[in-house]
């Protein structure tokens, strides 16, 4: 299947779940995962979302410069999961652009609050399994994901979670 339809897969996965799982790794190398709603997808594979500064997520993305999410549509048999860079955008004007009323459930103090803090999220590597886009493995043969990655000419194939270097051993 070309990267072009892989993408397409992907990308209707990732619009039809609300709710995600954003991990970071702290600094003993341990995956801290939690649920957040982003923003939509942008056609660049970009999402944003607000934070507060004082979360554990906001000092690994510090240190690292790296968040994992992924979107798991049970009903559609199909997941996503999205490596790459995060940022933590502290512009005033950029969170005041974006702001959504319903955030101010999460952080009441607004977009000028100064613990109120946006990840802008940019995936360098997508890895998926759909079912009824028939992207699955066959299971006599080992269960790992489809995966993509992005270089300066775009995303291509890039083979499976199996091959080298996305499985180490």
């Amino acid at each position: 299947m070309s990267a072009d339809n892989l993408l397409s897969l992907a990308r209707a996965t990732v619009n039809a779940v609300p709710t995600c799982l954003a991990i970071t790794m702290d600094s003993n190398g341990d995956a801290n995962a939690r649920a957040i709603n982003t923003s939509k997808l942008t056609d660049d594979w970009t999402v944003r979302f607000m934070t507060d500064r004082r979360t554990r997520k906001v000092g690994e993305i510090a240190r690292t410069g790296r968040m994992t999410l992924v979107y798991h549509h049970q009903a559609g048999g199909a997941y996503v999961t999205l490596v790459g860079r995060a940022n933590i955008i502290d512009d005033i004007a950029v969170k005041q652009a974006i702001w959504q009323p319903g955030s101010s459930k999460w952080h009441p103090g607004g977009p000028t609050d100064p613990n109120v803090v946006l990840i802008e999220f940019v995936a360098e590597r997508i890895e998926t399994w759909n079912t009824p886009g028939q992207i699955v493995p066959d299971p006599t043969k080992g269960l790992w994901a489809t995966v993509l990655t992005r270089d300066a000419n775009g995303w291509r194939c890039a083979g499976t979670t199996q091959e080298a270097p996305f499985n180490p051993r």
